[in-house]
């Protein structure tokens, strides 16, 4: 699938979320998981998400890594409730970013393009890249997935 990668400038946003430590083969049940935390969190004090769900990576996760991601989404107030489930602000900023459509298991192929497009016009990764998945796996079909993945850089000036 051919991507097109843009520039953008992200919004920071409140998020509640809770990291979680995982492997290449545990991470969908991982993210799940995650997701019903929040959710759950979220339900316990009626907050509404006010955003779509997203995971930040903060590792490279392969069969030979295991790494660190935060599960979250975004949210107009803070919990109040101390649990594994906490709020924060998810930085704003420039973003390099794709839409891809499609299994989750294909993502990699949209990573692949944004960071080498990001290194041919000379810019920087600035953060840990995101995931934000604008639809839901359990109403549509797996080839019918859109999720946007951004990149946080440092622009290079022209």
């Amino acid at each position: 699938m051919p991507y097109t990668v843009v520039i953008e400038d992200a919004a920071s946003q409140l998020i509640a979320a809770t990291r979680i430590h995982t492997s290449r083969q545990a991470i969908g049940n991982d993210i799940g998981a995650g997701f019903g935390r929040v959710i759950a969190a979220l339900g316990a004090e009626n907050i509404t998400p006010s955003g779509a769900p997203l995971v930040v990576y903060y590792d490279l996760i392969d069969e030979e890594t295991d790494g660190d991601i935060e599960v979250c989404i975004p949210v107009g107030q803070k919990l109040s409730m101390d649990s594994d489930v906490y709020c924060r602000e998810l930085e704003g900023g420039s973003v390099a970013t794709a839409t891809h459509r499609g299994p989750y298991q294909e993502l990699s192929a949209t990573y692949q393009t944004i960071t080498a497009w990001i290194s041919e016009h000379g810019h920087e990764v600035a953060g840990p890249p995101r995931e934000i998945y604008l639809n839901d796996p359990q109403t549509v079909q797996p080839a019918d997935l859109i999720t946007r993945v951004e990149f946080p850089i440092r622009v290079q000036a022209s």
